[in-house]
């Protein structure tokens, strides 16, 4: 099963640091430069950003047999290569839209990851609407399960089997990804544990839900959103049962 653990390269690690532990994320590894969180749901990982690699994020993944997943992943029509990367044996998959990721195997944690699952990583895959199909087939073939899908077609999300989500989303610019996360619950509830740590975060009333928005380290005059999850499906339409 596929996890999401997207990769956010920083400038700034201890500023992400603050609202993650705020927010009840545990650190599951550490090494020079890199670190890993377990969310409730998902996994986010930060990496010292350099010249060479500037912040932003990245689309990533983990699972725990990386042989079965590639057997599964044939079957569903996916194209991948595995080989050596950077960071060691790896599938390497290129979307339509030229989006590059890697499907790792996961590290062994070295402590037990969040219980209460109600905040998730949600990192959002930007791509243009003639590519919008064809990034959704991306993510099932990865093992993503389809979730909330807008009946514009602009905007689908995905829940991962072994924790996280990821969005698909139809942009005007160029392909991108951009860092979020959920919160299946009332966001309000967090503001108190993000203001002790220093972060200050702003609560928005979306269409479709609210959300809170905290500056984002690394891109001055940014946000990071945390959604709250959606529960006005009017112009959108879902696979959950309790919907």
């Amino acid at each position: 099963m596929i996890c999401a653990r997207p990769i956010r390269f920083t400038r700034d690690l201890a500023a992400h640091r603050r609202y993650l532990d705020a927010l009840g994320a545990t650190r599951v590894t550490t090494a020079p430069g890199w670190e890993v969180y377990a969310l409730g749901s998902g996994r986010l990982a930060l990496h010292e950003a350099s010249d060479s690699q500037p912040p932003g994020d990245v689309l990533a993944w983990e699972v725990a047999d990386l042989d079965a997943w590639a057997e599964r992943a044939r079957a569903a029509g996916l194209t991948f290569e595995i080989g050596q990367t950077d960071h060691g044996i790896a599938a390497t998959v290129t979307a339509p839209d030229g989006t590059t990721f890697t499907v790792d195997p996961a590290a062994e944690a070295e402590q037990q990851p969040p219980t209460d699952t109600a905040f998730a990583v949600l990192p959002i895959w930007y791509t243009t609407l003639a590519e919008v199909e064809g990034a959704r087939q991306v993510v099932t073939g990865l093992g993503g399960i389809q979730r909330v899908t807008a009946d514009s077609d602009v905007w689908t999300d995905f829940s991962c089997p072994a924790g996280g989500l990821v969005a698909v989303h139809a942009s005007d610019g160029d392909p991108g990804v951009e860092l979020g996360f959920e919160f299946d619950g009332d966001v309000e509830t967090l503001i108190q544990a993000l203001e002790a740590a220093g972060v200050e975060p702003v609560l928005i009333d979306e269409t479709y839900s609210r959300t809170l928005q905290i500056p984002d380290p690394d891109r001055e005059g940014r946000m990071l959103w945390i959604n709250e999850k959606q529960q006005d499906l009017y112009g959108y339409r879902s696979t959950e049962t309790s919907a």
